[in-house]
């Protein structure tokens, strides 16, 4: 059908084209929330989507760079561009070290670190750290206890490259949170919420006698504009209190 065939019919509406840098961003997206491009992975490089789509590389970077803005992607300089955390899910929570808030409101502060170890990261959390899949990380499961009752669980991953010394940390002097700041800068946060029902490793490691309601925060932490650790923080819903 030709534009004239198209002008005489009143019913239709001609829409132009749109400008290719939208038409990019409408395959990024397409494939993200197909989940073709899932939450953490790594999407083509800007090389590799000029040859697929035969656009010039100045179109696919103006359209990566407007989904970086609008929080739908996260640019890691010299590493790549990967799917970011949905937005509806993040928060601008600011969560207090849970060892100053049990001794705060007069509680019994104590730890326990399961294993803390370096390991090959997986391919998961070598993306969510900005590193490669096989780099080494570190890796600290530690359970938190108030007056000997388990009120958080903590699983870490650490980019070793910027706390090289944190094997060697006493946590039974200091906490992770309070090491950090002792050896990083410019300190930031990104957290998401969520409920789920306890697992039988949560049930284990945090004493329970039944399934309960956890409140699971996922928290990953930038020093400057490099990756510092992901990690995911548990609390039974019997047990939970919490100061942000």
């Amino acid at each position: 059908m030709n534009i004239s065939n198209k002008a005489s019919n009143s019913t239709e509406v001609f829409e132009p084209p749109k400008p290719l840098y939208e038409q990019v961003k409408r395959y990024v997206l397409d494939h993200i929330q197909t989940r073709k491009w899932p939450t953490h992975s790594q999407i083509p490089s800007e090389h590799t989507l000029v040859k697929d789509l035969g656009m010039s590389r100045m179109t696919i970077h103006r359209a990566l760079r407007e989904l970086t803005r609008d929080g739908y992607l996260e640019r890691i300089q010299g590493v790549g561009t990967f799917v970011a955390q949905s937005k509806q899910k993040s928060t601008s929570l600011s969560l207090a070290d849970i060892r100053d808030t049990i001794q705060t409101r007069g509680g019994k502060y104590m730890c326990e670190v399961k294993f803390l170890q370096a390991e090959p990261a997986t391919a998961e959390f070598a993306s969510r750290l900005g590193l490669k899949e096989g780099d080494q990380i570190f890796r600290s499961y530690i359970v938190h206890r108030e007056d000997n009752l388990p009120v958080m669980l903590e699983d870490r991953y650490t980019n070793p490259m910027l706390v090289p010394g944190l094997l060697s940390v006493d946590f039974k002097t200091t906490s992770i949170d309070a090491y950090f700041r002792e050896k990083c800068s410019m300190l930031s946060h990104e957290h998401t919420v969520e409920a789920t029902l306890s697992s039988a490793e949560v049930h284990h490691f945090m004493e329970l006698d039944q399934a309960v309601t956890c409140l699971q925060i996922n928290r990953r932490t930038w020093s400057g504009t490099r990756i510092l650790s992901c990690a995911q923080l548990i609390y039974p819903d019997t047990r939970f209190s919490f100061s942000c």
